[in-house]
């Protein structure tokens, strides 16, 4: 009971507006203080673990720097990015029925090649002037072969600000990975995998926690997306519907030397769920003209839906429990 009475939250406030409403002034602070703050300073500083009041005094705090930045993005033309999700491997401890990223779909699964996605990350880092959030991803993260080369080497690129790193909590890391961990540009989250399924996940939060690693933990209920084959209206009109109210279109993926507005664009296209429009990514391999990537983004951001919603449900499937399982844990 006391456990309980001291949660910060329950998974019931997803779907809850509560008794708070958010003001004009919020409003206003939240467009001033720009994604370098909410996509980066939030996180960095542990913004998002502090009282209501305090982060309230933390934005106003940073708002000065934030007002400059967007500034100094206005007069420059210089293109930012909030946040930018890659893939690293296919490889996973689970198969979740839902997964977003339709993960339990591949037949063969296996690690990115290191060299290739340094190449990748160096001509995306070419054609833009900032990345406010850096996000690498799997199947489980903890399972790449060569996780810390790549960690040090995103850790040590500028124009990337924060290097956040998404585990469900089933693999321990190993001594050489939580030092480099421990970076002030490093970001880790725990999904909300329920204790039955991710057993080591309480260990795994323990050892962040010893190695003073910056973790956050997610106990959101996931989206029914549909899985592989969802039953949809895939006219014009709802089509458009369901990708204006989509939340993870906002969630853009490079992969493979492309750039996608959401990750089911990609991992779908690989694997054959739908037919590919090559209107619904910009090939950025070898590129290195900030101006035509920048035009390709805007014509990109443009566009009513992508091929990816013709199999997806969008928001629009309800809630579901984290982590049903296809099977057994591999």
């Amino acid at each position: 009971m006391k456990k309980l009475f001291r949660r910060k939250y329950l998974a019931a406030c997803c779907q809850c507006t509560g008794s708070y409403r958010e003001t004009r002034a919020d409003k206003l602070l939240n467009k001033l203080a720009s994604s370098w703050y909410q996509e980066n300073l939030y996180y960095k500083y542990r913004i998002f673990a502090m009282p209501l009041w305090r982060q309230q005094w933390a934005r106003l705090f940073f708002l000065p720097a934030c007002a400059a930045i967007k500034i100094c993005d206005a007069v420059s033309g210089r293109l930012e990015i909030p946040r930018v999700e890659m893939p690293i491997t296919t490889r996973c401890t689970f198969l979740c029925k839902d997964c977003g990223n339709l993960i339990p779909f591949y037949q063969k699964r296996n690690d990115y090649d290191l060299e290739e996605l340094m190449r990748d990350v160096a001509d995306f880092l070419a054609n833009v002037g900032r990345v406010d959030r850096f996000i690498i991803m799997g199947g489980e993260t903890f399972l790449y072969r060569d996780l810390k080369k790549l960690i040090v080497y995103l850790i040590g690129r500028k124009k990337i600000h924060l290097v956040h790193l998404i585990t469900n909590g089933s693999v321990m890391p190993e001594k050489d990975i939580l030092e480099v961990l421990r970076h002030r540009k490093c970001l880790v989250t725990v999904s909300a995998f329920p204790p039955e399924i991710s057993s080591r996940k309480p260990l795994v939060i323990s050892t962040l926690k010893e190695n003073h690693i910056n973790y956050l933990l997610e106990d959101k209920l996931w989206t029914d997306r549909g899985g592989w084959d969802p039953e949809v209206d895939n006219s014009v009109d709802a089509l458009g519907r369901r990708f204006a109210t989509c939340s993870i279109k906002a969630c853009h993926n490079i992969a493979r030397g492309e750039y996608h507005l959401c990750p089911r664009s990609f991992h779908g296209e690989v694997l054959g769920q739908f037919v590919p429009s090559a209107s619904d990514k910009i090939k950025f391999r070898g590129m290195r003209n900030p101006q035509k990537f920048k035009e390709e983004m805007r014509r990109l951001l443009e566009k009513d839906y992508i091929q990816a919603c013709t199999k997806c449900k969008g928001t629009q499937g309800g809630v579901i429990m984290p982590g049903i399982q296809m099977r057994k844990e591999s």
